[in-house]
């Protein structure tokens, strides 16, 4: 409770209200009258506030709102018997209209961005007078980060004011206003800290396996965690892994062996089958080679009149299928090179392609610790926070400890807003919410 002169200004989670000594209705009563009179209409307001807010959506846009980059505009042509077309305000600021093509609308108020329209059309001559009804259909989301429960992006409404951001994103991070959520939300975040400190060893035990198999090791060693990431990691809960990931070393291991063996033992058969056909070959040469020798004895005889002539045209077949078959012995052979000299790339591939994948396995749990870093250390900034505040907020009001920031881009660039509560939010802000610590409560009232 706030006293300014002879008014008493009391406040609630969703609407404020000063109570003067000069109402008639509340004149000579005492404080906690007042105090129940003003908690009454406070519900009342949050129900016609809720009610005002579940109605948003479908009012229409008014007509001074600036139109922005992202926005989705509706087009309604009522001379025509066509239905309403939407079309979505681009990087340029430009709106892609049927006939009349690309037109500025950026920054422009929706009833001008109307007379604009109706101009353009009546100037190209495509109507001659017509009636066009222009909206909003959606706006550019808003974002809201900081200390809320769920942070992220949220469909943006008209009027929608910076508390009502804050209750689409779950509300502030930690309640500072009431002793029960207080102390569930230790609870939970006490909840998360341990399950975060066992998924950090987790995954510093895994890093540790992915430099033992890089080092050709056969077990989990601590020295193979950084030094930088050791006091991070809790040491006992680190060692609880160490039976399951040298099980994953002993058969990564083996697993990796059995492969190398696989590719040397099919180049060694691929050798062997090369060699085969090289001296099918040889034999395969040789028969083309009595063949030719005994066809030009053949052709001799024949031209002497000792033999028929379709003797050697028989055996000229039998030539020409001998060399037909030493032909496919040297593709078949020229086939098996190649396989050959794939498999040995593979073998000579594999490993660095083993090590490399490792390497990027190596990177990929580093990362993944320094995020579970990061997120372990807010928490615990949270939770030293909280228990400031359950020690020294005890039944401040909520209201009094958000800070509201906003970062709106406009024409010249991104402006930097301090709003109250109340305050109306713009289409494509960004809302951070910053809980003021304990020790500003004070400077606050």
């Amino acid at each position: 409770m706030l006293l300014t002169g002879h008014n008493y200004s009391l406040s609630c989670d969703s609407c404020y209200l000063v109570v003067s000594d000069s109402m008639i209705w509340l004149k000579g009563s005492d404080l906690a009258s007042a105090r129940n009179l003003v908690r009454s209409l406070c519900a009342v307001s949050v129900f016609v506030s809720a009610v005002m807010v579940g109605g948003i959506g479908r009012a229409t846009t008014f007509d001074g709102y600036l139109i922005n980059v992202g926005d989705e505009l509706e087009l309604d042509i009522l001379d025509d018997n066509e239905p309403p077309q939407r079309f979505t305000v681009g990087l340029d600021g430009e709106v892609q209209l049927p006939y009349i093509g690309g037109l500025q609308v950026s920054s422009i108020a929706v009833g001008d961005a109307r007379d604009l329209i109706h101009r353009t059309y009546v100037k190209n001559e495509i109507f001659v007078d017509p009636l066009i009804e222009l909206s909003v259909a959606s706006f550019r989301p808003i974002s809201v980060l900081g200390d809320v429960k769920n942070p992220g992006n949220f469909d943006y409404q008209p009027f929608m004011t910076a508390e009502q951001a804050v209750g689409l994103a779950g509300g502030p991070a930690i309640s500072a206003n009431n002793e029960e959520a207080r102390v569930l939300e230790r609870r939970n975040l006490k909840g998360t800290l341990n399950s975060l400190e066992y998924d950090l060893a987790l995954s510093a035990a895994q890093y540790a396996r992915a430099q033992a198999l890089l080092k050709g090791e056969d077990s989990l060693n601590w020295s193979n965690l950084p030094p930088d990431l050791r006091p991070a990691v809790n040491r006992e809960l680190f060692d609880e892994h160490k039976a399951s990931e040298d099980q994953v070393i002993t058969l990564e291991t083996r697993n990796a062996i059995t492969q190398h063996e696989l590719l040397t033992q099919a180049v060694s058969e691929a050798e062997s089958q090369i060699a085969i056909l090289r001296q099918r070959e040889v034999v395969q040469q040789r028969i083309v080679d009595v063949s030719q020798t005994e066809l030009e004895r053949m052709i001799d005889l024949a031209a002497r009149g000792l033999i028929p002539k379709f003797d050697v045209r028989d055996f000229e077949l039998k030539t020409s299928q001998a060399e037909s078959s030493l032909l496919d012995q040297r593709e078949r052979q020229s086939e098996a090179l190649v396989q050959l000299a794939t498999l040995k790339g593979r073998l000579s591939q594999f490993a660095s392609d083993l090590e490399q994948k490792r390497l990027n396995e190596s990177q990929r749990i580093r990362n993944e610790i320094k995020k579970l870093i990061s997120n372990r250390n807010s928490i615990e900034d949270r939770l030293g926070l909280l228990d400031q505040w359950m020690n020294a907020a005890s039944g401040l009001e909520s209201e009094m400890l958000l800070e509201f920031q906003v970062r709106r881009r406009e024409d010249n660039g991104v402006r930097k807003l301090l709003l109250r509560p109340g305050d109306e939010l713009s289409p494509g802000d960004l809302l951070v919410i910053v809980v003021k610590p304990p020790e500003t409560l004070g400077e606050l009232q």
